[in-house]
């Protein structure tokens, strides 16, 4: 059974190597070509702003829901985009 110090030291290490691990993945974003974007993607990339829902793009974009959830892949896929989940709303950012 770990202690509670164990715990709290276990988790400071973990945020430490998630940090190390973010800035070599920024690092290597910088020597990527861009990827090359659509209308549609352009679109929706400019709602993902940790706000906007599915049902919120396919309301602002007026896009089915199935038109949305490929163009998230697809940004998802060239590594623009991550979601999130805030106050129990599934949201979407830029990374």
């Amino acid at each position: 059974m770990m202690s509670s110090k164990q715990f709290r030291e276990m988790v400071n290490l973990l945020r430490s190597i998630e940090e190390k691990l973010d800035t070599l993945v920024n690092f290597q974003r910088t020597l990527m070509p861009k990827p090359r974007l659509g209308k549609e993607e352009k679109k929706i990339l400019k709602l993902c702003d940790r706000k906007n829902t599915i049902t919120d793009m396919m309301t602002k974009t007026k896009k089915t829901s199935n038109n949305v959830k490929v163009t998230l892949t697809s940004l998802r896929r060239k590594g623009l985009i991550r979601s999130v989940k805030i106050k129990n709303k599934l949201v979407y950012e830029k990374i």
